[in-house]
């Protein structure tokens, strides 16, 4: 696992219709890219976890909102990861 007090970066995804700045996301989608977790609903979960672990503040009535913009931020780079392999 991916330490969460490694040098973050920040990253801007859209949530909702906002782009928000998000610490860490590389390093979440990592973490839960090597627990092999294949549940969609568990991958938002986890997803959601790590971003709040790594010092995200994410309020619980946007909760929704992040876990759909993270999976498909998430599938995006297992996408980009795939790719990468084949090269």
């Amino acid at each position: 696992m991916l330490d969460c007090c490694a040098n973050p970066i920040v990253k801007i995804i859209k949530v909702g219709d906002i782009d928000t700045g998000l610490i860490g996301l590389e390093n979440a989608f990592l973490n839960v890219y090597i627990s092999s977790v294949d549940d969609e609903e568990q991958l938002k979960r986890e997803l959601l976890m790590w971003i709040k672990k790594f010092g995200n503040y994410v309020s619980r009535s946007r909760e929704d909102d992040y876990k759909e913009a993270l999976l498909r931020e998430y599938k995006k780079f297992c996408a980009d990861l795939q790719h990468e392999a084949k090269l």
